[in-house]
């Protein structure tokens, strides 16, 4: 077996090769970009059932028993592993023919510490912690190795894309994915969606025996003779969520394609090919706007916007089929009009702060001072928060604190209220009526004798018999014009809130940042994102370990979710912003190796765009992901990062990179005088010189074996 050698080279191919590695411009064979093929495009098609068992009793917000069934990601994480152990065969197949090669380029230094980063929070994660941040979160299962996967393949992309051959060999099986995924999209949008049809269900379910006798498919086919369905859709009112779990997730990879299918189209000369690009366009663009999420809206803005800056002149003379392309995406958001226009309005009036949709603006308090607030105009009474002390139970309501205490001494209801500076507070009574059973008797309350508190109710209530709790005192907190019940048990371990599952939890002032007067802020996340930010002074190095922030939100924030007009039992378990996300599971260094990563293809992208000429595909498809990726990247700021989109992201990115070694060579060739016939001349003249055949990354012949070895 020949010596591997390293080889630095002059001319921007390799940092390192063996002896018999092609040429820097030489086209791998099409075996070996099938990885590169099935994890860019072949995973967000994936979706099945798939029933997996997680302990979540150790949780005090959640209810889950059993088995958990999930359709959307588990076949995914699947498809990604079988095409990274595939990529590994194909680099160890190069290996044992001495043509493996490393390209030169200042990335791998971000994407070796991440991965480094996201091995080392696993190895640090809590105990309970490990099991998700290995195979990731219930029903999203982007953990540890998938992450890693990741990485795999977007190096092995990198080093694999060599010529435009390649470069089809992964965008064109994209376009046909695209087109079918859209085509399955108009059909929800135009609610015949093809999963409530009986072959789309059993498309969705193992034909498995049930407890009856009868077969799942038995079961679809006799609910489809009933004219119902087997099945039921969190789905309604024609939303369109294709395969991806999530209409938010679909216009976020839309993100990614709609400006290279645009571009294209734009710089396509034959007629035939040229239609399909723009029905492919036209397809995308009505999954997009019909998708109804302004996440993918606004990427689309930033790539307009970076797109008018890089194109600029150029784009005079593609008028014509930019003006296609306009009319196109007009008509179709004319269309489409009565699905957009709510959510874009609703996103532009929240950043605004015109009162979004669960906005609760706070309410000032009126002051410490007694007699002065009572004389003060009553405002709409507004809970800030409750927090157990002891045996102790201090809230806030519109700005001012107080304390109730057990009054041991007066009996086993009795009770003592204190405000924040200790003064004891008067309590008449006030009868409520809490049931809505006729004839019921109202129920004995106490009002605070004090206009800070006015419109909140005190009731003592008996602890119900073998509530496990060990209760010996229960009060229940009831504001005016709101019919929620606020219980708390006294226990001798102190005192707890007793939640809506029967479970005891220590409530406490959990920490927020912004978003105060406007948590309904884009869909709710203006109180996610008030959250989050608190959560990651813990997380500035290390993570909790990768997709464990359900396990670290607080919870417990049960008023907070409230005052947003959510279900107080809802269960944040991502934050909407993939950077935050990796913030807090793979830790502040990762998110800044990440973020040189990106940033990184960004300006080299920039620079090369800026002076190219567009007179074929490579180019054309280069500025057309670059400007994809710009868009996902800032719409990354609104939605999470997930197995159904990042392998197309990744994927993508690594042909970008690619497609920006090529062009950058190509560059310095023609600079020094070289070949300028662009990667297929450059590719046939490097498989020449070594004696092999022109374009083909197999083994040379003995010229090129006696010219590269040392």
């Amino acid at each position: 077996m020949a010596k591997a050698s390293k080889t630095i080279s002059v001319d921007g191919g390799y940092a390192w090769s063996m002896g018999y590695a092609p040429g820097p411009d030489a086209g791998a064979h099409w075996a070996q970009l099938l990885p590169a093929a099935l994890f860019t495009a072949i995973v967000i098609t994936l979706v099945r059932m798939y029933s997996y068992t997680r302990d979540m009793s150790q949780f005090y917000w959640s209810s889950s028993t059993g088995d958990l069934p999930e359709f959307f990601s588990h076949y995914k994480v699947v498809m990604i592993v079988v095409s990274v152990v595939l990529a590994l065969l194909m680099l160890l197949y190069r290996v044992f023919t001495q043509s493996l090669a490393f390209r030169r380029s200042v990335l791998y230094y971000p994407m070796l510490a991440y991965s480094a980063l996201v091995i080392i929070s696993y190895a640090l994660a809590d105990e309970d912690a490990k099991i998700f941040a290995w195979h990731g979160w219930n029903d999203r299962f982007e953990g540890t190795y998938v992450l890693l996967c990741y990485m795999i393949m977007l190096f092995y992309i990198m080093n694999s894309v060599n010529s435009e051959k390649n470069v089809k060999w992964i965008i064109y099986p994209t376009a046909v994915v695209s087109a079918l995924l859209s085509l399955l999209g108009l059909s929800q949008y135009l609610d015949r969606d093809f999963f409530r049809t009986a072959l789309g269900q059993k498309l969705l379910v193992p034909n498995t025996v049930t407890e009856g006798g009868a077969t799942t498919w038995d079961l679809i086919d006799q609910a489809a003779a009933n004219g119902e369905q087997m099945l039921n859709f969190t789905f309604q009112h024609r939303e369109i969520y294709q395969t991806v779990y999530n209409i938010n997730y679909v216009s976020f990879y839309l993100t990614l394609l709609i400006p290279l299918f645009g571009l294209i189209f734009i710089r396509e000369k034959r007629l035939r090919q040229k239609l399909l690009w723009g029905a492919l366009f036209a397809l995308v663009m009505l999954n997009l706007i019909g998708s109804a999420s302004s996440g993918g809206i606004l990427g689309m803005f930033f790539v307009v916007l970076l797109g008018a800056i890089m194109l600029n002149r150029r784009l005079l003379l593609w008028w014509r089929p930019l003006l296609v392309l306009i009319a196109i995406t007009v008509a179709v958001a004319g269309g489409t009009y009565e699905r957009w226009y709510p959510e874009v309005s609703g996103a532009v009036r929240g950043a605004l702060g015109q009162g979004a949709i669960g906005a609760v603006p706070a309410t000032p308090g009126p002051g410490s001072d007694g007699e002065a607030a009572q004389e003060a105009p009553e405002a709409a009474p507004r809970l800030d928060y409750f927090i157990n002390e002891g045996r102790d139970i201090v809230f806030s309501v519109n700005g001012s604190e107080a304390r109730v205490s057990p009054d041991e001494e007066g009996g086993t209801y009795s009770m003592l209220v204190r405000d924040s500076e200790g003064k004891a507070l008067t309590l008449r009574e006030d009868p409520v009526q809490m049931s809505d059973e006729e004839g019921a008797e109202p129920n004995l309350a106490y009002a605070i004798d004090d206009g800070r508190f006015a419109g909140l109710r005190l009731v003592p209530a008996s602890p119900p018999e073998n509530d496990g709790t060990g209760a010996s005192i229960y009060y229940i907190f009831l504001l005016e014009g709101d019919s929620r019940q606020w219980p708390f048990a006294i226990t001798d371990g102190g005192s707890f809130y007793l939640n809506d599952l029967g479970n005891l939890v220590k409530l406490e002032n959990v920490p927020h940042v912004g978003w105060s007067d406007n948590p309904g802020f884009g869909s709710g996340r203006g109180y996610i994102w008030s959250r989050t930010l608190p959560m990651m002074k813990d997380t500035l190095l290390i993570g909790h370990g990768a997709d464990t922030y359900c396990m670290y939100f607080p919870h417990l924030d049960y008023v907070g979710k409230h005052n947003t007009g959510w279900n107080i039992n809802m269960i944040v378990d991502k934050p909407h912003n993939m950077y935050m996300a990796a913030a807090i599971g793979t830790g502040g260094l990762s998110l800044l190796a990440l973020l040189a990563l990106f940033a990184i293809y960004v300006v080299q992208s920039a620079r090369l765009y800026w002076r190219e000429s567009y007179d074929d595909f490579i180019p054309v498809v280069g500025v057309g992901i670059f400007l994809g990726v710009f868009g996902f990247l800032v719409s990354g700021f609104v939605d999470d990062s997930t197995v159904s989109v990042m392998p197309l992201f990744y994927g993508l990115l690594g042909v970008g990179i690619a497609i920006n070694m090529m062009l950058a060579r190509r560059a310095r060739a023609a600079a020094l005088g070289g070949d300028e016939g662009g990667p297929e001349a450059d590719a046939k003249a490097s498989g020449a010189a070594k004696g092999g055949k022109p374009g083909k990354g197999g083994r040379g012949g003995k010229g090129g074996k006696g010219a590269r070895r040392k």
